[in-house]
C-alpha cells in the first residue's frame, strides 16, 4: 500500500530528505542530522523502497530513489553528493562551511559518493526492517508503508 505525502505534511519552507531506511549508516545519518537540525528545517522519509507519490515538483525524486539520498529544497531536487552538501548547508549555522565543497568536480565528489555508496552494506550492515523514528523524531520523520 502507498502512502502519499501530501503538501499540508511537509510545510513548504521546509525541506526533505529521503534515505535508505535499511542503511545502517544512512539512519545513523538521519538521526544525527534530527539532532543537529535546531532550526527544524528538515523532514525525512525512511525509504523501503515501495512506490509512492511526493510532492509536487519532486516527481524525478522517484528516478532517483533507491541509488542515492534524495534532498528536496524548494522544489529542488539533489542527489549523491550535491544533497549531502546542500543539506549540511541547509543545517545553517557552522555547517555553511561545507559550501565550500560545492567547488570540487561534481564528477569527483560523486565518484567518491558512489563508492562509498556501493560498499555501505558491507561496511556498515542493513537493518532487517526499515528504520523507524525515536519518540523525539515521530513530527518529521515520515515513514512510506
Amino acid at each position: 500500500m502507498n502512502k502519499s505525502i501530501s503538501e499540508p505534511t511537509i510545510p513548504p519552507d521546509k525541506s526533505l530528505v529521503i534515505f535508505d531506511g535499511f542503511c545502517i549508516l544512512c539512519s545513523r545519518t538521519a538521526g544525527f542530522l534530527l539532532r543537529a537540525d535546531k532550526q527544524r528545517r528538515l523532514f525525512f522519509i525512511a525509504d523501503p523502497g515501495l512506490p509512492a507519490v511526493f510532492p509536487s515538483g519532486a516527481s524525478q525524486a522517484d528516478a532517483l530513489r533507491g541509488e542515492s539520498i534524495i534532498f528536496i529544497r524548494n522544489g529542488n531536487v539533489f542527489s549523491a553528493s550535491e544533497a549531502v552538501i546542500e543539506i549540511l548547508i541547509t543545517l545553517g549555522g557552522g555547517w555553511k562551511a561545507f559550501s565550500v565543497f560545492r567547488l570540487v568536480p561534481r564528477q569527483w565528489a560523486n565518484f567518491i559518493y558512489r563508492y562509498i555508496a556501493r560498499n555501505r552494506y558491507r561496511w556498515f550492515g542493513k537493518r532487517d526492517v526499515c528504520y523507524m523514528p525515536g519518540s523525539f523524531e515521530t513530527d518529521r520523520v515520515l515513514i512510506l508503508k
